[in-house]
């Protein structure tokens, strides 16, 4: 945070336009074509849900009437994609969910097709602009994995349930390799991490939520009926600790992908993480980077005495740096790096600056003023859509946050 006295950090957004890399775009679609769902099962689960539901709260809510064919017909065509057969089959019973107390889909109202055509993705953009950290830090894979695209959000993410919240549960047409077509998952303010899947198909759901009911998983009280229905956890995991070890790393389980972790000497703990994407290390030493370089690591930040990035620079997964250091640090290995686009050097002094006019694809840089005004001087900067300029060398936070004054443009020359 800036002292009274100390002009604040500015971030200058060149490109407006500009959105990080989506890792969901370079994923595979899914190897089966064969989507999960039943209509005739799901129409059949639907009544005994709905059954199982009045004898809980002794009476029958009323549902609005049916979607036509026309109707469903127009919004497919205007979501340029089909709807999942067992979600489509439903619309032919109610056109969502209306007035109920107690939305069909477990505090997911069910939305009519008039929304589901309708809706923006403010929530997104706004999420956005709060802080461009954020931006940098990678989208999480779901549990299982491969099932769910990493991306925020994609056109194929057909949102049909609203949890009032700033959440949907979605229909997949754009799995990921392991996923199916028109499987479910969950999506929004919750999951800026990372999607969830939630189930292999719209009739999938309704299965487990009718077998909810049925096993007495639920809370029922006064009028709302709250059901615990048995789907696929979130894994999107921090291991946090202080002075980690191959075996507290192993108690987190190896499906962690974010570690946060101060007090490191031996980085060997990082074998008992085998998927960690996000980062974190602290130390007041200069701590053995090696095992960086066999880990799939996107967003790494490092807060150490002194850091050799030849092993981090063997990792081609690394899309993010942020480095802060007492020891002078030389860039130059980051050369081989295909995939960086984000670097923030601003705590950091650095050996050869001018390594940086040869990192073609970062498009987001954070500095100092100085070290601006020194690139600056120099030819042919990479194509930056993103440029934080600190008036001094920031002291970081754990984890680091900036309080950034954002402005639009070309930064300007720095002036003393």
């Amino acid at each position: 945070m800036a002292s009274p006295r100390q002009k604040p950090p500015i971030l200058h957004v060149i490109d407006e336009e500009f959105v990080p890399p989506d890792r969901g775009d370079e994923q595979q679609g899914a190897e089966s074509a064969v989507p999960a769902g039943d209509p005739d099962e799901a129409v059949r689960l639907f009544h005994h849900y709905r059954r199982l539901m009045a004898q809980i709260l002794g009476y029958e809510e009323e549902l609005p009437g049916p979607a036509s064919e026309e109707d469903l017909a127009a919004v497919e065509e205007e979501l340029g994609v089909a709807l999942p057969a067992d979600l489509r089959a439903l619309y032919g019973i109610a056109d969502g969910d209306g007035d109920l107390v107690n939305p069909l889909f477990d505090r997911q109202e069910w939305l009519p097709l008039a929304e589901i055509g309708g809706l923006d993705d403010e929530w997104l953009d706004i999420s956005r602009e709060w802080h461009y950290e954020h931006w940098r830090r990678p989208v999480l894979d779901a549990t299982p994995p491969n099932t769910v695209r990493r991306s925020p959000l994609r056109p194929g993410w057909i949102r049909f349930a609203f949890d009032t919240g700033g959440n949907w549960l979605a229909v997949d047409t754009d799995p990921g390799p392991n996923g199916r077509p028109r499987q479910v998952i969950a999506v929004g303010v919750d999951y800026t991490r990372g999607p969830a899947y939630v189930a292999d198909s719209v009739t999938t759901f309704l299965r487990r939520l009718v077998e909810a009911l049925e096993r007495g998983d639920y809370i029922h009280h006064d009028k709302n009926l709250w059901i615990e229905a048995d789907l696929e956890p979130s894994e999107h995991t921090v291991y946090y600790d202080g002075t980690p070890s191959r075996e507290r790393a192993g108690q987190a389980g190896p499906r962690v992908q974010d570690v946060r972790v101060t007090e490191v000497e031996d980085c060997a703990f990082l074998d008992a993480v085998p998927e960690v994407r996000s980062l974190a290390l602290s130390s007041t030493g200069s701590p053995d980077l090696t095992p960086l370089g066999g880990r799939p690591v996107e967003y790494l930040e490092l807060d150490v005495e002194s850091a050799d990035l030849s092993a981090p620079a063997r990792n081609r997964e690394l899309r993010s740096l942020s480095i802060t250091c007492a020891r002078p640090v030389e860039l130059a290995p980051l050369r081989t790096v295909p995939n960086l686009w984000a670097l923030d050097i601003a705590a950091a002094p650095v050996a050869d600056l001018a390594t940086v006019t040869e990192l073609k694809g970062l498009r987001y840089l954070e500095v100092t003023r100085d070290q601006w005004r020194e690139l600056l001087e120099l030819d042919d900067l990479p194509p930056l859509a993103v440029v934080g300029v600190h008036p001094h060398r920031p002291e970081r936070d754990w984890p680091a946050r900036t309080a950034w004054v954002t402005t639009y443009g070309e930064p300007p020359s720095p002036t003393a």
